[in-house]
């Protein structure tokens, strides 16, 4: 089940279709009950708004469809303060979305052109691996090459977007 997440200011009409840097709809199918979304908040009194979940959609979503369901959520929010610790990447902001399950940390990139949204993702990926556990850029993009799996999770809206499934089971918290 996907799920389409934005934090925007309400008075202000949002096209929800296309993702953006606040979250929108992202279609990540790796997103599902129990993870984390980490959306970055660009207002003050921003709103959070959910829908858009899927019984299943495959990766790479191509025709504006899933196989749609309703939404009974439970959803759990928290605010972490620019600077904050917890914000994943040790950099204290966050400046996409991220994502995390029991299995992976999701680095996300979003973009109209397919090839920038990839390399987003890549950086995203880097900079997550050098602020949570301290490796040097060139070993983080190392090993973004050679161990981290991408998936383009949609090609449909406007934005196009690619995340990364970095295994949690490659690492050791610090």
């Amino acid at each position: 089940m996907g799920i389409t997440g934005v934090a925007l200011d309400t008075n202000e009409p949002v096209n929800s279709i296309p993702p953006t840097a606040a979250g929108g709809n992202i279609d990540i199918r790796d997103l599902t009950v129990g993870s984390t979304l980490y959306l970055p908040v660009f207002v003050p009194g921003a709103k959070f708004f959910a829908g858009d979940p899927h019984y299943r959609q495959g990766d790479g979503e191509v025709a504006l469809t899933a196989l749609e369901a309703p939404l009974r959520g439970t959803f759990r929010l928290t605010v972490l303060k620019h600077g904050s610790e917890k914000i994943p990447g040790g950099r204290g902001q966050l400046e996409v979305p991220f994502g995390e399950n029991a299995d992976y940390w999701i680095p996300v990139g979003l973009n109209p052109d397919l090839n920038e949204a990839m390399k987003q993702a890549v950086r995203e990926g880097i900079i997550f691996l050098a602020g949570e556990f301290g490796m040097s850029r060139a070993v983080a993009y190392a090993y973004m090459s050679a161990a981290t799996d991408y998936v383009v999770s949609q090609v449909v809206d406007i934005t196009k977007g690619v995340h990364a499934r970095i295994a949690k089971s490659h690492f050791e918290r610090r």
